[in-house]
């Protein structure tokens, strides 16, 4: 089989392998799709502390079950599965409260083990004990469901955040969290308005998604943008899908008194310090709330709604061959495509 090995920062090779041996209380899965999450591109360009190990990576993966080891009764032959990517211990103190992205001994598929850019992929007990693996909807495709994973942690976002309908919230960032966070707003019946620095990036928001409310904020101001929209009140809530400091600064300058700042992107380690108005904080009771990842339930929830045709995917997905993977890390930095997607196998199951 063909498989992406990441071996360094820029290093990247397909390489040739053995398709692994499907053993006892293990799936062994032929990729039909593997979407490229921003981690994966942050690794890539700029490293992390597993850099310098041969992986295979990609954690947005659907497939086909081709085999099936002796005692697992969950899945059989043929079935159309979809990964998420955390698997967790399910004995730590936070396991045991059923705050699973929280595990102390949290691994994430493709970053601790290989994950999905490849032709196969073996399911290991682990995986399928204590991973998110759950079977996709007859009317959704292998393509549409690569999407699963990154939309987690959005729903979970935006009910962490109680988002309801009819609220301003602004989105500050239009990459391609941003525009599925605008998505899924849309779907909630809330007022989304999104905030970026590139002209261009709004612009495609706007001709590909129907964004009507849209703040370039290269060219105007932010703060005095939101505050016309609403009244003078500011935006009911506001979530940071973008890796900028100022960005985050600025978050708590966009919300209304008692409204919610959801801090969904993390930051680059040397920019994870940031100042804030902290008597703005205090004085107008604002509810700043970390979000990273999501609870496994959120994963069926995720393939419901794409099966649902709640989400546009197809203007969403760039497809890629395997092959191709280093042209699609590039275009996604130069801010060229939405999502991007590798289809390994030759496209085959597609």
């Amino acid at each position: 089989m063909k498989a992406v090995v990441f071996e360094g920062i820029e290093v990247l090779k397909i390489a040739e392998m053995p398709v692994p041996e499907c053993g006892p209380g293990e799936v062994l899965l032929q990729v039909a799709a593997c979407g490229i999450c921003g981690g994966d591109v942050r690794t890539f360009f700029v490293g992390d502390k597993y850099t310098g190990q041969k992986r295979i990576p990609g954690h947005e993966v659907t497939g086909r079950v081709t085999a099936v080891g002796a005692g697992v009764a969950d899945w059989q032959l043929g079935d159309r599965l979809a990964l998420a990517a955390d698997i967790h211990c399910g004995e730590c103190f936070y396991c045991r409260r059923e705050l699973y992205n929280m595990c102390v001994d949290l691994k994430i598929l493709g970053k601790h083990m290989d994950g999905g850019l490849t032709d196969y992929l073996l399911l290991t007990r682990e995986i399928l004990q204590q991973g998110i693996v759950n079977p996709i909807p007859p009317a959704l495709s292998f393509l549409h469901a690569a999407l699963s994973e990154p939309l987690c942690s959005i729903l979970a976002s935006h009910e962490e955040l109680q988002v309801q309908a009819g609220e301003t919230v602004v989105i500050l960032g239009s990459g391609p969290m941003g525009v599925m966070h605008f998505e899924l707003l849309r779907q909630r019946q809330a007022r989304p308005v999104l905030v970026d620095v590139s002209e261009g990036r709004l612009a495609r928001a706007r001709e590909d998604f129907g964004a009507t409310l849209t703040i370039d904020a290269s060219r105007e101001n932010a703060v005095e943008a939101v505050m016309k929209l609403t009244e003078g009140i500011g935006a009911d809530v506001v979530i940071t899908a973008a890796p900028s400091a100022s960005a985050v600064a600025q978050s708590v300058e966009l919300v209304r008194k008692r409204g919610r700042v959801g801090l969904f992107g993390g930051l680059p380690a040397a920019e994870a310090r940031v100042s804030l108005d902290i008597n703005r904080v205090h004085y107008s009771e604002l509810r700043l709330v970390g979000n990273f990842s999501y609870h496994p339930a959120y994963h069926v929830k995720s393939l419901e709604l794409l099966a649902g045709g709640g989400i546009r995917a197809d203007k969403l997905i760039t497809s890629y061959p395997l092959e191709e993977t280093g042209r699609a890390l590039q275009e996604i930095r130069q801010g060229k495509v939405f999502k991007a997607v590798v289809i390994p196998n030759k496209g085959a199951l597609l």
